[in-house]
C-alpha cells in the first residue's frame, strides 16, 4: 500500500512537470502565432513605419524648417500676343490696352530651412488675387472706319494657387550676426482656381497653368521678421492661341508662426 502510495505521487509530479512543459511550449508558439497573425492583420503598419523610415533617411539633411505666414502686394502686367488669333469680335484697343502694373495681393505660408548645413531653402505656398494690367504686342486697324484694336480680351482678374521653391544665397553686407540680406531665385508654379470667360476659351486660348521663373532679394532682421522683394516672369504652361507673359512684382513681410501663436 506504502509503494502504491509513493508511485502514485511520482506519476502525478511527472505529469504535472510534463503540463507545465507543454504549456510553456504551447504559450511560446502561441505567442509567435500572435506576432504573425498581427503582422498578417496589419500589414498598413509596416509600410507606413518603412516609409516613415524611408523619409527620415531622404530628410536627414534638411534642417531648421520654420514656418512662417506671409502677406504680399502684388503688381502685375501682361504682354499679349493675339497675333495668332481671329475672333468675330472686335476690341477697341485704347479701351483694353493699359500697358501698366495693377495691384492685387497674396497671402500663405513658407518653410525656410537649410539644407546639409550650408544651403538655404524655402518653400512657399500662397493664395493670389491678381488685378493685371494687359499690354497688347499687336494693333490692328481699317482706317478711317474703325479705330485701332484686337481680337481678344484677356481676363486681368483672376485668382491662382501657387507654389514655389527659392534657393537662398547669403550676401555679405553690412554686419552679419544682425542683419542678414539674402539674394534668391527658383521656380514657381499658379494654377487658376477662377473662371476662365468665354472670350478666353475660344479657339483654345485660355490656360489655367503658369511657370514662372523668380528672382529677388530678402532682408532678415534678427530672425523676427523677413522683408522681401522678389520679380516673377510667367508663361503659358501648355500652349495656347494667344501666348501670355505674365510679369509680377511681389513686396511682402514674413513673421514666424511661432511669434504669432
Amino acid at each position: 500500500m506504502r509503494l502504491y502510495r509513493i508511485f502514485s505521487k511520482k506519476f502525478l509530479l511527472l505529469i504535472s512537470i510534463t503540463t507545465l512543459t507543454a504549456s510553456s511550449l504551447s504559450a511560446q508558439t502561441l505567442t509567435k502565432k500572435q506576432q504573425d497573425s498581427a503582422y498578417l492583420l496589419n500589414p498598413g503598419k509596416e509600410r507606413i513605419r518603412k516609409i516613415k523610415k524611408s523619409f527620415d533617411k531622404t530628410f536627414v539633411n534638411f534642417v531648421g524648417n520654420d514656418v512662417s505666414l506671409f502677406g504680399t502686394l502684388v503688381l502685375s502686367k501682361q504682354d499679349i500676343n493675339d497675333n495668332g488669333i481671329t475672333a468675330p469680335l472686335n476690341y477697341l484697343y485704347n479701351t483694353v490696352n493699359s500697358n501698366t502694373f495693377n495691384p492685387g495681393y497674396s497671402g500663405g505660408f513658407r518653410i525656410d530651412g537649410i539644407y546639409k548645413e550650408k544651403h538655404r531653402y524655402s518653400l512657399s505656398f500662397a493664395v493670389n488675387r491678381i488685378a493685371a494690367g494687359n499690354y497688347y504686342q499687336n494693333k490692328h486697324s481699317l482706317s478711317p472706319f474703325i479705330d485701332d484694336f484686337t481680337h481678344f480680351k484677356a481676363d486681368n482678374n483672376f485668382t491662382t494657387l501657387s507654389v514655389a521653391a527659392h534657393y537662398k544665397k547669403l550676401l555679405p553686407v553690412n554686419a552679419m550676426n544682425k542683419y542678414k540680406f539674402y539674394a534668391v531665385f527658383g521656380p514657381s508654379f499658379d494654377y487658376k482656381i477662377s473662371r476662365i470667360s468665354n472670350e478666353n476659351l475660344i479657339n483654345g486660348a485660355g490656360n489655367r497653368a503658369i511657370i514662372n521663373g523668380d528672382f529677388g532679394a530678402e532682408f532678415d532682421n534678427k530672425g523676427y521678421y523677413v522683408l522681401f522683394a522678389h520679380y516673377k516672369l510667367g508663361v503659358n504652361l501648355t500652349s495656347s492661341t494667344v501666348p501670355v507673359q505674365l510679369n509680377r512684382f511681389e513686396i511682402g513681410m514674413s513673421i514666424k508662426a511661432k511669434d504669432l501663436f
